[in-house]
């Protein structure tokens, strides 16, 4: 069966056996293995799936284009969704959230709920290649060991996310099986618990953004990328606005050689809910 979508992705639909169940191993065997934490019945400590093991699971051919750095090169890429993977796994029933960690720090979220809407897949694929023989031709870098992509070729409503680049981490070393509600505990309680319609929608854009490097309140989940606290980037947010304004749409530009990723396409509202976020909405 083939799916047409757009007009440079091509899916086609690879007839696998389904498992119940991924074999999970206890230790890591290679490098390449998928680390697995988090709720997962039966299991306190942390669990390995292999490639091969991931192959298992049912695959879809998605070609894609600029990705990985290949400009208009077209990649052939065999994925995985992640709605497979998290039925495959054995995930306790209060779990509801994904969350990948890179190991350079970075980190994505994927609640269960993003998974039919915007359709993640991890990448076991390139090229017909495993990761032990990333990168490709075609590819300035390295993704591996593991890449997660989304794609408004594969989900129209990847489109519609302010940050869909935060949805695509690569580096990928291991995946927490979570729970929304705790990972994120500390932006819903004390001075977060009542916020006003702007700091509900910064606390969104802080979750799906900027968490990706930066951990957030009171330790909550997020990526260590950055290691500018919470309680710096809340300063800079309440009494110097106009600074904090200018470095998150453009950090060269304050900063020569910050590393932070540029965001010149927030507009006003939306960099005025991630301050009313940061600050609480001015609680004190």
């Amino acid at each position: 069966m083939v799916y047409l979508v757009g007009l440079c992705s091509t899916l086609t639909m690879v007839a696998r056996a389904a498992t119940d169940r991924l074999m999970l191993n206890a230790d890591r065997h290679s490098p390449f293995d998928l680390e697995i934490t988090g709720l997962l019945k039966d299991e306190t400590e942390a669990v390995y799936v292999s490639q091969a093991d991931l192959a298992v699971l049912p695959s879809t051919e998605v070609a894609l284009t600029g990705e990985f750095g290949s400009g208009d090169t077209p990649l052939a890429l065999t994925v995985v969704w992640l709605a497979d993977l998290w039925a495959a796994l054995p995930v306790q029933s209060s779990a509801d959230t994904l969350l990948a960690r890179c190991k350079d720090g970075y980190f994505s979220v994927y609640q269960q709920g993003q998974f039919a809407e915007l359709k993640p897949f991890l990448v076991v694929k390139i090229n017909g290649q495993g990761p032990e023989k990333w990168p490709p031709a075609g590819v300035r870098y390295n993704p591996g060991p593991h890449v997660i992509l989304v794609s408004s070729k594969v989900a129209p409503a990847v489109a519609d996310l302010l940050d869909a680049g935060h949805k695509k981490p690569w580096g990928v070393t291991s995946i927490e099986v979570a729970r929304f509600a705790d990972s994120f505990q500390p932006a819903f309680t004390g001075k977060w618990t009542k916020l006003s319609a702007a700091g509900e929608l910064g606390r969104d854009i802080w979750i799906n953004s900027c968490a990706s490097c930066h951990v957030g309140p009171e330790q909550m989940s997020g990526g260590t990328k950055s290691a500018r606290p919470f309680e710096v980037v809340a300063a800079h947010a309440r009494y110097n606005r106009d600074y904090f304004e200018r470095y998150v749409r453009d950090p060269q530009s304050t900063m020569p050689g910050a590393k932070m990723e540029a965001h010149p396409h927030y507009n006003d509202e939306q960099m005025a809910a991630l301050v009313a976020f940061i600050t609480a909405d001015g609680a004190p």
